[in-house]
């Protein structure tokens, strides 16, 4: 800290003084700094930029070097012997490599672990601006970078970190880290694959800092083997009976209006905005993140008409709406077009959003955006729909179907089994891997390790007609099929 003294010093300005007289007279008595015997022996050899040095507060008789890098500042640096002539020679060879590095206009100073936590969150920002990173993505090391940040925050600087402070990372993340209290709607502690996943975002930032020559030790990563079946089971699809329970029980649940504890509910908008956003998912084979950052210019529609035969003398026409989707390219597997059934959706979406606003939705507007409520703040009013949001109405959805039809689902469902539904109902409608891959965004490696469960029923045409109008009863289509 520099103090300015002024020219004409109050009373105030002077016990201020005084006070940093005293604690600046603290850290020198502690450090050994101005004593007359701090040096026990003492060379000099570029005048008072550069000496070496023994010091006499330190029981080892090493010699150190004092370097004078402008200022007002010093960097103190360790020679490891004791021997004059070596201690020479060192002192001058690290010399030269600080004045380079200053001159190149590094830093001789180490940096703190924030600092260089807070660099690299400027360099993943800059790799996601120039389009070599997504944006879902550095979220995800944003979420890993923090537990980092919390097993590294009793060490100061980057050099004090021990190469097996990872050792018992894995039970310190299930225990200490994981309060159940938190997650009632999902109580599993982080599974093999998610600690893989936080151990390779720990990597990237050692071998960043490596890179940038900040960092030398070899960090043990304690990589988990993955056992794959219990990732397939993570996210099953539905069962067709119970996907109809809950597209019967969505048709009533987003009219209520109290919880099942009875309290009042303020406003079901975004509850009609869910429901069509599982029959969206379902018909389309969307993983979430891809869903919520569609914009209505990246779909349009396409009619078609259906002759339905209710007799020799009764026929009716039935209309079809064929959504092409364009998936933006900041999701995982980047820009691809999907053609699928879900338009009716869509179209019922749009509406919703036409009445709730009174204005027809811009071809900019996101499809699941969010429109703010009379309580909240409106900071986030446009934006996209977050993932963690719709999660949230899906565990009450879950929770109100148990609670009030006693219907409670064996399986672990999640909002991505919408997308295993599709693939599995696909599959055993007939349509290639190959295809179905392609419509997803998989490779066929992918689909194989986590479909390998989907077992293909070699199903009579006839009976396939019969799967197909009990599916389009419960809001799931088909009609795509001719199409493709």
């Amino acid at each position: 800290m520099e103090l300015k003294l002024p020219d004409n010093p109050t009373k105030e300005d002077l016990i201020v003084i005084e006070q940093y007289l005293k604690t600046a007279k603290k850290k020198l008595s502690k450090s050994g700094w101005g004593k007359k015997d701090f040096y026990s022996n003492k060379k000099s050899l570029m005048g008072n930029k550069l000496i070496i040095y023994q010091p006499t507060h330190i029981k080892s008789d090493n010699f150190h070097m004092r370097y004078y890098v402008g200022d007002r500042k010093y960097k103190v640096l360790s020679l490891g012997t004791n021997d004059e002539t070596k201690a020479t020679e060192k002192a001058l060879e690290k010399w030269r490599l600080l004045s380079n590095q200053l001159e190149a206009g590094g830093a001789v100073f180490e940096k703190t672990i924030v600092e260089n936590l807070d660099e690299y969150f400027q360099h993943l920002e800059q790799l996601v601006e120039t389009e070599q990173l997504k944006t879902k993505t550095l979220r995800t090391k944003r979420t890993s970078l923090k537990k980092l940040r919390l097993r590294i925050e009793i060490y100061n600087k980057l050099s004090d970190i021990p190469s097996n402070f990872l050792d018992n990372y894995v039970v310190w993340r299930r225990t200490k880290n994981w309060d159940r209290a938190k997650h009632k709607n999902n109580p599993r502690p982080p599974s093999d694959l998610t600690i893989n996943t936080e151990m390779k975002d720990f990597k990237g930032f050692f071998d960043w800092c490596i890179d940038k020559k900040r960092f030398t030790k070899e960090i043990k990563y304690p990589f988990l083997k993955v056992d794959w079946k219990k990732s397939i089971e993570k996210n099953p699809s539905f069962s067709d009976e119970d996907w109809q329970s809950i597209v019967m029980y969505l048709r009533t649940w987003v009219r209520k209006t109290t919880t099942t504890t009875g309290k009042q509910r303020k406003n079901n908008f975004y509850r009609k905005v869910f429901a069509e956003f599982l029959k969206i998912l379902s018909n389309s084979g969307m993983r979430c993140h891809e869903a919520l950052l569609l914009k209505w210019g990246d779909i349009t529609f396409r009619k078609k008409f259906e002759i339905e035969n209710r007799g020799k003398k009764n026929e009716k026409k039935r209309e079809r709406i064929i959504a092409r989707i364009e998936v933006s390219h900041e999701t995982k597997t980047g820009r691809r077009e999907i053609i699928c059934p879900a338009g009716i959706y869509l179209m019922r979406l749009k509406k919703l959003y036409r009445e709730e606003e009174g204005k027809i939705p811009d071809s900019n507007d996101f499809v699941f955006r969010n429109i703010g409520t009379k309580t909240s703040k409106n900071a986030h009013i446009g934006n996209a729909l977050s993932d963690t949001f719709l999660r949230r109405i899906w565990y009450e959805f879950v929770q109100d179907i148990g609670l009030e039809k006693n219907i409670f689902f064996t399986e672990n469902y999640t909002l991505h089994s919408c997308r295993a539904f599709y693939i599995n109902k696909r599959l055993e409608l007939g349509i290639s891997p190959a295809l179905v891959a392609e419509l997803v965004g998989h490779s066929i490696k992918t689909m194989e390790r986590h479909y390998k469960r989907i077992r293909l029923r070699q199903l009579e045409p006839e009976l396939v007609q019969v799967r197909r109008k009990t599916l389009e009863k419960n809001d799931f289509h088909t009609f795509d099929l001719d199409v493709l």
